[in-house]
C-alpha cells in the first residue's frame, strides 16, 4: 500500500509539472509580443551577449557602436553612424577679363580730297591707271574778258590743279568754281551760270562727254552768254591730248538746243566751231 501511494504521488507531481510548464509556455506565446517589446527597451540582448562576447571584442567601437573608454575617436566611421557630410560652400572662381588690345583706326583721307563719284575714261599722258596721293599738274582754265570794244574774249590762265586720277575732272571743277581774286583784278570773269555742276566725265575716240546739271542750259547774259560758256568749257576741255571734241549733256541727256535761244549743242564741239 505504501509503495502505490507514492507512485501516486510522483505520477501527480510530473503531471503537475507539466501542467504548469504547458501554462507557462502558453502565457509566453500570448504575452511573447510583450516580452520582446520589453527586452528591446531594456537592451538584455545587448547587454548579455556584450557579456559572453569578451574584451577583445568591446575594443571595437565600430561593431558595437559604443565609443572607446581609452584614446581618441577613431577617424574613419561609417557614413550611415555620423549622418550626412557638411556641406561644402562652393566658390565661383573668377578669371580676371584681360582687356584685348584695340586696333587703331586708319587714318582717313579728307573729304575734300575724295575723288567725285563719276565714271572716268580719260587716259591723258599726264595719268596713270593706279589711283595714290594726290598729284600736280599745270593745266590752262579759260575765263572771259571783255575789250574795250564790247567783244567777248577767251583768256587763258595757268592754273595749279590736284588730282587723284581724274585730272580732267579736277581742271573743270577749278573751271566752274570761278575766277580768283587777282583774276578779277586783271578784268576776268566766267559766264558759266551760277549753280553749275559737272555730274560726271568721260572721254571716248576722242570725244570728251560732260554732264552737268540743268543750271548749265540758261544763261542770263542771252545768247553771247552761252557762246562764252561753251568757249570756256570747249576750250578748257580739248587742251587735253585724249580729247579732240566736247559732247554736252544735261542731266544724263543729249539735248538739241542750249537755252532758249537756240545754241546747237547736238554733236560735238570742237574749239573751231565757237567764235574765237
Amino acid at each position: 500500500m505504501g509503495k502505490n501511494s507514492s507512485r501516486k504521488r510522483a505520477s501527480f507531481g510530473v503531471l503537475f509539472w507539466i501542467a504548469a510548464i504547458l501554462f507557462i509556455a502558453v502565457l509566453l506565446m500570448f504575452n511573447l509580443p510583450t516580452i520582446r517589446g520589453v527586452l528591446e527597451r531594456t537592451d538584455f540582448v545587448d547587454v548579455v551577449f556584450e557579456e559572453r562576447s569578451g574584451p577583445s571584442d568591446r575594443e571595437r567601437p565600430e561593431e558595437s557602436g559604443e565609443p572607446p573608454s581609452i584614446g581618441p575617436a577613431p577617424e574613419e566611421t561609417d557614413q550611415s553612424e555620423q549622418g550626412d557630410p557638411p556641406e561644402v560652400e562652393e566658390t565661383e572662381l573668377v578669371i580676371p577679363e584681360v582687356e584685348e588690345p584695340q586696333e587703331e583706326p586708319l587714318p582717313q583721307p579728307d573729304e575734300e580730297d575724295d575723288p567725285p563719284e563719276e565714271e572716268i575714261e580719260l587716259d591723258p599722258p599726264e595719268r596713270s591707271g593706279e589711283t595714290g596721293p594726290l598729284r600736280t599738274m599745270q593745266r590752262d582754265l579759260y575765263f572771259i574778258l571783255v575789250s574795250d570794244d564790247g567783244r567777248i574774249l577767251a583768256e587763258s590762265v595757268e592754273r595749279t590743279i590736284r588730282y587723284e586720277s581724274g585730272p580732267l575732272t579736277s581742271t573743270l571743277e577749278a573751271l566752274i568754281a570761278g575766277p580768283t581774286a587777282d583774276d578779277l583784278n586783271r578784268g576776268l570773269l566766267s559766264l558759266i551760270p551760277s549753280g553749275t555742276e559737272l555730274l560726271s566725265a568721260r572721254v571716248a575716240s576722242g570725244v570728251a562727254f560732260l554732264n552737268f546739271n540743268e543750271a548749265f542750259r540758261f544763261n542770263s547774259m542771252g545768247l553771247e552768254g552761252l557762246l562764252a560758256q561753251l568757249q570756256q568749257v570747249v576750250r578748257t576741255a580739248t587742251q587735253f591730248s585724249t580729247v579732240d571734241a566736247v559732247q554736252i549733256l544735261i542731266e544724263g541727256q543729249n539735248e538739241e538746243y542750249l537755252g532758249g535761244d537756240g545754241v546747237y549743242i547736238g554733236d560735238p564741239l570742237t574749239p573751231g566751231d565757237l567764235p574765237n
